[in-house]
């Protein structure tokens, strides 16, 4: 099947276009898409297509959390409500904004 190498194509152009659209974009519904996609995938056994849709989705969390800085744990609180736990976005999320902001260990 191709399409995840379809999907990938499209996050990676999202991701170097993000800074412009970042303003359109709903950031909750890009993060519970994120979400849904992290937790459909076998960490146990990742191919290598698992691999780069995660690199590829930390990218985008990245150019996100840039943007966004704090707010974007506001638009996070849709995935902390979803019945499946998070093991990923919000651990990538705070160790981002640490290196954003290293003297702001509120956040």
């Amino acid at each position: 099947m191709k399409l995840p190498g379809l999907i990938i194509k499209c996050l990676l152009k999202l991701s170097k276009i993000l800074e412009k659209v970042i303003n359109d974009l709903e950031i909750e519904r890009v993060l519970i898409v994120i979400h849904l996609y992290l937790i459909s995938i076998n960490h146990e056994k990742k191919t290598s297509n698992d691999e780069m849709g995660i690199r590829i989705v930390k990218t985008l969390v990245h150019e996100m959390v840039k943007v966004k800085q704090h707010a974007i744990l506001q638009s996070y609180k849709i995935v902390e409500n979803h019945e499946v736990e998070d093991k990923h976005l919000q651990r990538w999320i705070k160790i981002i904004l640490n290196t954003i902001d290293p003297s702001d260990t509120a956040g």
